[in-house]
């Protein structure tokens, strides 16, 4: 209880010149928004850097790939895609009139003007963009056009030619002898490198201009096939729109809680017969005013030191609306519960009104600097959120004290002040009825609470189920993944190309480039047989489709050589016949090498190995397929081998997300638990405050495990905002508790949880009250990612309202010699 009399103090200054200091501090607020009005923060909404830590694998293997494609040059990837069905679907899209429409449609969308550039005279079109990847699909339709006998399925040969048409297609019936019989999906993949903002702007006026082709092309009935394009540009689009629709649930969700403030203010006038609506209004306003002053100036410092708004920061507005909800809350209760006391005067009883409860409002906002502490944290974005968190706990304390106290002061001063009753019948002639009523029901509550061994058994039982149910069995099954459809409406188009790639492609052929950065001597067999050992071991990676239906030069080159890519060295004189082919002279974009003057031998310098596996059903799986392909790889570091995907990058930033919502939290709590200590003044409430505090959050990610929800990265930054508000649940309760024993050393334990019922319930119940109604209306949306964070923020506050409860009941367990006035053991 060490900061009571200097918290007092503060109160007093406050109360002795209230308009100064609330005129000082709405200045500083109102300047804070107009900083922000004049110089908006930058916005960095991609996924592409700062989600990862600094040696995540998937950044050097990104850089591996660019380097591969574009000759070492700055490049950033592009991809979209194009799923072809028949429109009649007992038909196939491998023969026939479908296959002739897809082929007629793919030379016409590669050929279609994007833009006439006056430069160069002629309009713009995919081959200005594609590079080295113009021909990636040129392949199937040479297989179609020699195959005068049947397609075979994956792998179709022709004459001593091989061709992989397995990635093409999908949803497949074949005959007995590996005839293609029937495919119901088809893709097509287009794929280029950007270095400058106007390549990059026109592949996404490229993406427009084909989806208007693929819509009017649908809208024919009398094609054959339908056509869905799946690409960058239109998935933004979508995404985009969810947001927006998922942000008016949440805005009906702040004005809702608004009014539950308000309700709860107008509930607190009643039952001390203290306010006039006009008042109430006037308070409910400067109590607005303290979240909204208390973010913005949190950014306003988060601007200044360069940080931009990031999609992890989407969430700390409604922690500064949350948390500065239960401060005022708090302080607004505690002014009036004590108004009947004797002052000698308005400053002297908001002295007395932060000595009692201002101690437990910095222990519940102690948190704060923990999250500032993490801004070392190595992974950028999370370490800038978790400032920004940290930011604006610390500026609603400051806020709540410095704005609120006074206005609550100046608004509603507590001017009758009377003497101290002295004898439990005057208490009850002077308390309000409504009060009455409430003051008995507390009494036989905590009379209950202190006999009943039905009680402690349910407290017990209670904790052991939240240790076993959410925390272990959720604990153990908690993922971390992301399906991109939480991201749109369940009604937006865009979610069908989400399906087939998800849901079709992925679990029928993944592909993972492994780019062999330093290739060994093919010629040589102790190298050879080293590299033979490295691929042999990709082979065994769980659910490796045959080694046939991978693409690697080698296989092709042994074709041409009638050799065996068993054999104990290649024969690379014949290379160079190999690699001008007609058919194999494309491996010129999968395979680089040098011939030094008069050799008959090439250096391969850098090569491309594309292994193909089938059963991945999510991004959580892709991430445990690349880290089992590491594993291989990372056991032959000559050869520097790195994989890639076009998720490999998102795959990182989902596998580094459990360590987030896990470091950061744990050092909040612990930093609260010692501060805690000392201001609490007693090791054992403290150290019991800890641990529920530290069982509330964990309980929460387990119970959400068994709804099925998983852990990603947008989720992760509102883990980190409940991290910041779980000490509000039970943290008051200890600190009062152990503070009626400093006014009475001789109180018994009912009197104790009589006390701090009394100074800590209403304020504790209403925040809750504004916690739900902030997300509920969420719970009606149809963005799953918000869906489900309001699933996650309902299942938090009633997991923490049972704790609360579980938190009296303990208090009132332990032996009297625990919770005494010294800080370990009372005698």
């Amino acid at each position: 209880m060490i900061l009571g009399p200097s918290l007092g103090h503060i109160g007093d200054i406050i109360g002795t010149r209230p308009w100064v200091w609330f005129i000082i501090s709405f200045l500083l607020g109102c300047s804070s928004l107009t900083s922000l009005y004049l110089n908006p923060p930058s916005r960095n909404l991609a996924f592409e850097a700062g989600y990862t830590t600094p040696n995540a694998p998937s950044i050097r293997e990104i850089k591996a790939q660019k380097d591969f494609f574009t000759g070492g040059k700055e490049g950033n990837p592009w991809y979209a895609a194009l799923f072809i069905e028949p429109r009649d679907k007992s038909r196939s899209v491998h023969t026939g009139r479908e296959f002739n429409e897809l082929k007629q449609f793919y030379n016409k969308v590669k050929n279609v003007p994007i833009r006439y550039e006056k430069s160069l005279d002629r309009n713009i079109t995919y081959y200005d963009l594609c590079g080295s990847t113009c021909d990636l699909n040129n392949l199937l339709f040479t297989t179609e056009s020699l195959s005068f006998f049947g397609l075979s399925y994956p792998v179709t040969s022709l004459l001593m030619y091989k061709s992989n048409i397995g990635k093409h297609f999908y949803e497949v019936e074949t005959t007995e002898d590996g005839t293609l019989k029937s495919a119901k999906v088809a893709m097509l993949v287009f794929m280029a490198f950007y270095q400058t903002k106007e390549t990059k702007s026109d592949l996404s006026l490229y993406e427009v201009v084909v989806q208007k082709i693929v819509d009017e092309f649908n809208g024919d009935q009398n094609n054959s096939v339908t056509i869905t394009l799946h690409s960058e540009k239109g998935m933004s689009i979508a995404v985009s729109s969810g947001m927006e629709h998922a942000f008016k649930y949440l805005g009906v969700g702040v004005a809702l809680s608004a009014l539950v403030l308000f309700g709860v203010l107008l509930f607190f006038s009643k039952i001390f017969c203290q306010f006039t609506l006009c008042r109430i209004v006037l308070l409910w306003l400067v109590a607005i005013f303290v979240p909204v002053f208390s973010f913005t100036s949190a950014l306003f410092i988060y601007n200044v030191l360069g940080y931009s708004i990031t999609p992890l920061t989407i969430f700390t507005p409604f922690l500064a609306l949350i948390h500065g909800y239960s401060t005022v809350i708090m302080l607004t209760h505690t002014w009036l519960s004590d108004t009947e006391l004797r002052r000698d005067s308005p400053n002297e009883h908001l002295l007395e009104v932060f000595a009692t409860c201002m101690p437990s409002l910095v222990v519940t906002a102690s948190p704060a600097i923990a999250f500032i502490i993490c801004i070392v944290y190595p992974i950028a974005n999370y370490a800038a959120a978790a400032f920004l968190i940290g930011l604006i706990m610390s500026f609603v304390l400051l806020f709540s004290m410095f704005l609120f106290s006074p206005a609550m002061l100046i608004i509603c001063p507590a001017v009758n002040f009377s003497p101290i009753p002295t004898t439990s019948n005057v208490v009850y002639t002077r308390t309000k009825p409504i009060l009455r009523k409430i003051e008995q029901a507390r009494d036989w509550y905590c009379h209950y609470v202190y006999n009943s061994s039905f009680v402690k058994f349910f407290a017990i039982f209670g904790i052991l189920a939240l240790l076993i149910v959410p925390l272990y069995i959720g604990f153990t099954s908690v993922e971390a993944n992301l399906d991109y459809r939480q991201l749109l409406r369940r009604d937006s188009p865009k979610s069908y190309g989400v399906h087939l790639m998800n849901d079709v492609v992925w679990p029928t052929w993944f592909s993972i480039m492994f780019f062999v950065n330093k290739p060994p001597t093919f010629s040589n067999p102790n190298q050879y047989s080293r590299f033979k050992s490295m691929m042999s071991e990709i082979e065994r990676i769980p659910n490796k489709l045959p080694s046939d239906t991978d693409m690697v030069w080698i296989n092709d080159f042994c074709r041409h050589t009638n050799s065996q890519p068993s054999d104990d060295a290649l024969n690379m004189t014949q290379f160079k016949g190999f690699i001008e082919d007609t058919i194999y002279k494309s491996w010129k974009d999968g395979v680089k090498f040098e011939f030094g003057e008069n050799a008959t031998e090439p250096v391969i310098t850098n090569m491309l190995h594309i292994a193909s596996f089938r059963g991945t059903t999510s991004l959580a799986a892709k991430a445990k397929l690349f880290e089992k392909g590491r594993i291989v790889t990372n056991k032959y570091p000559e050869f520097e081998t790195t994989l890639f995907d076009t998720e490999i990058g998102f795959a990182d930033i989902i596998v580094q997300v459990p360590p987030v919502i896990t470091v950061i939290p744990l050092v909040s709590f612990v930093l609260m638990f010692i501060i805690s200590a000392i201001i609490i003044g007693n090791l054992s409430v403290a150290l019991l405050n800890f641990l529920f505090v530290f069982l509330l959050y964990s309980s929460t990610i387990g119970f959400i495990s068994l709804f099925g929800i998983a852990v990603n990265p947008f989720n992760a930054a509102f883990f980190l905002v409940i991290a910041a508000l779980t000490p509000n649940f039970t943290t008051h309760f200890c600190y009062y508790y152990q503070q009626a024993m400093r006014i009475n050393s001789k109180a018994e334990k009912s009197n104790r949880l009589n006390e701090m019922l009394r100074k800590c319930f209403f304020p504790c119940i209403s925040t809750v009250a504004c916690w739900l109604a902030v997300f509920l209306p969420s719970l009606f949306c149809d963005v799953d990612i918000f869906q489900s964070v309001a699933v996650t923020n309902v299942t938090f506050c009633c997991v923490g309202v049972a704790l609360a409860f579980f938190v009296q009941v303990f208090l009132n367990m332990l032996p009297d010699m625990f919770t005494g006035t010294h800080w370990f053991c009372s005698t």
